[in-house]
């Protein structure tokens, strides 16, 4: 069991006999009243994303996840497909069990397999992951903290510097999306 000001993005919740997986945590403190925190979760077996508020002294129940790194090997319609590097055992997760992940899979990307009670239930991502851009706007010099838009090798979009080009390696923060570094 944890405090509700525990929790963090990534976590692996059970919630009235129901196993979620936390998206985004928030502390709310209102001008008057108590603080809350304010929770993006996904129910893990229907896929279905739910936002919920806890109060700072409420306990909640953390599922005990096992962890094993595998590599993302391809997409098959909604099914994804992993495997063991060790054992070479495959693993499929359907596309609502890592939707919120699914910009940053790229093929041979090694990743980490949450399984409960046996059941493979979902991936956690490395902090930060490098991509190749795509396509993006030319780089401009003179305007410093501006930022554009830059589609990488998965076909996801994030913000960038304007000095990247197509064809830079850029460091993205998997929790956030956020640039971090030039690759």
């Amino acid at each position: 069991m944890i405090n509700a000001t525990q929790i963090k993005t990534g976590y692996i919740l059970k919630l009235d006999n129901t196993i979620y997986r936390v998206l985004k945590v928030v502390h709310l403190t209102p001008g008057k009243g108590n603080a809350q925190m304010q929770v993006d979760l996904r129910n893990l077996k229907t896929g279905i994303k739910n936002n919920m508020r806890f109060r700072p002294m409420d306990m909640l129940e953390k599922v005990d996840t096992d962890e094993r790194e595998m590599t993302f090997l391809y997409q098959d319609g909604t099914v994804y497909h992993f495997m063991d590097a060790v054992t070479f055992e495959q693993t499929e997760l359907h596309e609502e069990q890592i939707e919120d992940m699914l910009p940053y899979l790229k093929p041979e990307a090694k990743i980490l397999m949450l399984t409960c009670e046996g059941k493979a239930i979902s991936i956690r991502l490395p902090d930060k992951m490098s991509f190749t851009v795509v396509s993006c706007e030319p780089p401009s010099k003179g305007s410093s903290g501006n930022v554009k838009d830059a589609t990488v090798e998965t076909n996801a979009v994030f913000k960038v510097p304007m000095f990247i080009k197509p064809g830079d390696v850029v460091v993205i923060d998997t929790e956030t999306g956020a640039y971090i570094e030039k690759g």
